[in-house]
């Protein structure tokens, strides 16, 4: 049970941190902004959020791979569907 939250949550995380990751990979030099840490934590409690939301609505015997590969799907679609109204 408490498996498949971890799985969940790691997903989530996964797809909220991965694309800052991308473009701090392409440009190392990056330097940090106060306005990232905002970011950071409203992405963290986000995460959270939809981390227990996709759990309650999902079978809670789920493996973490499966848990994981679900979690991460739900954000990603989530967030190109932002992208496409522009947020």
């Amino acid at each position: 049970m408490i498996e498949s939250f971890i799985g969940i949550l790691a997903g989530v995380l996964t797809r909220t941190i991965v694309p800052y990751l991308v473009v701090l990979k392409s440009n190392p030099r990056l330097k940090w902004k106060n306005k990232y840490l905002i970011s950071t934590i409203a992405g963290l409690i986000l995460a959270v959020i939809v981390s227990l939301l996709i759990y309650f609505q999902l079978n809670k015997e789920l493996s973490f791979g499966v848990a994981f590969v679900t979690a991460y799907t739900l954000q990603s679609l989530s967030r190109e569907t932002q992208k496409l109204f522009g947020y």
